[in-house]
């Protein structure tokens, strides 16, 4: 591009900033005053004008009638860009890849250790009685309990026996002893049980009586609140010394409900039908309650009642059902 032209806005602007100089902007003030000058700045308040012998002026545009400008306001053109060399151009720089965050599920809990086959007993003893200047009454319940368990089976045994008397006559005098035995099968509800029976009752005709049974189980409900076992099976009880043998069914149940970290309750009912004479039957029903006491769960506060019907009996004297209701201390170890 010519020199010439490149510098002709500049020369044009300082040919016209003398002439306006010389010739000045005339400021005509209310009142009929005029001033002659270089109009500085202007606002909508205020004007600032330069006077050749006042000096920088700034007047209030209330002040202004009118105002004259000797040249209109130039607008000098931006010079011309001068063009170099670009840089090479840079690929900006890519964000970092975001890495997927893997959602996991909540973890599970740990499943419960398996049995070892570590033997497990507990010992409940409860005692009542009374007495006054005509009679003494007195009844005590000593029960044991022995139980171990291994991925392959199961044995439990359990002892009750139950003593009473008033005014120092015997009333009841009565021992049962229970053991059974249960193998499991892996993965699988389904197990099978063999269980023998021993009865002592002072009071009965029989006086003693012995069982023995077999049969399949199956575990109905399992969780941690409430587990639920039914077993059905077939076998046959001997009273001696009568030296009678009955063949008889068993159907029975098993319930365990835990209410809460400390307290559970258990039922059972085993059922004898006689295979041979319909109609005649017997049962065994309890019902207990357990509350632990101490930190460590080793000390129980227990109660309960276990009820014995049998539909046969020799001779009016005798009663058809044993009712039994006890409370008292347990402890396991």
């Amino acid at each position: 591009m010519p020199i010439v032209s490149r510098f002709a806005p500049l020369a044009l602007l300082i040919i016209t900033t003398s002439t306006a100089l010389a010739e000045g902007d005339v400021v005509n003030l209310v009142g009929g005053d005029t001033l002659r000058g270089v109009i500085v700045s202007q606002t909508e308040t205020t004007i600032t004008l330069d006077h050749p012998a006042l000096g920088r002026i700034e007047l209030a545009m209330s002040r202004v009638a009118s105002i004259e400008r000797s040249t209109p306001e130039i607008v000098v053109p931006p010079a011309e860009p001068v063009l170099v060399d670009a840089a090479p151009s840079v690929p900006p720089v890519a964000a970092p890849a975001k890495i997927p965050t893997a959602i996991l599920p909540a973890l599970a809990p740990p499943p419960p250790a398996k049995p070892n086959g570590e033997w497990k007993f507990a010992l409940n003893f409860s005692l009542t009685g009374s007495q006054n200047a005509e009679a003494s009454n007195l009844s005590y319940r000593a029960a044991f309990a022995a139980k171990r368990e291994t991925e392959a089976d199961r044995t439990t045994v359990g002892l009750e026996y139950y003593f009473g008397s008033a005014a120092g006559a015997r009333t009841d005098n009565n021992l049962l002893v229970s053991a059974m035995e249960e193998f499991l099968f892996t993965d699988s509800k389904w197990e099978v049980f063999v269980q023998t029976i021993f009865q002592y009752d002072e009071f009965q005709d029989w006086e003693q009586r012995a069982g023995a049974y077999a049969g399949p189980g199956y575990r109905l409900i399992e969780s941690e609140a409430l587990d639920l076992k039914l077993r059905g099976g077939i076998g046959t009880s001997y009273e001696f010394p009568s030296t009678t043998w009955t063949p008889e069914l068993l159907i029975a149940n098993q319930l365990k409900w835990t209410i809460d970290d400390r307290s559970t309750l258990t039922q059972g009912f085993e059922f004898f039908p006689d295979i041979y004479n319909f109609g005649e039957y017997r049962f065994i029903a309890r019902l207990d309650y357990a509350i632990e006491i101490s930190p460590k769960g080793d000390l129980k506060a227990t109660a309960g009642v276990r009820d014995e019907f049998d539909s046969f009996i020799v001779n009016s004297t005798e009663s058809s059902n044993d009712l039994k209701v006890y409370a008292g201390l347990a402890v396991e170890f």
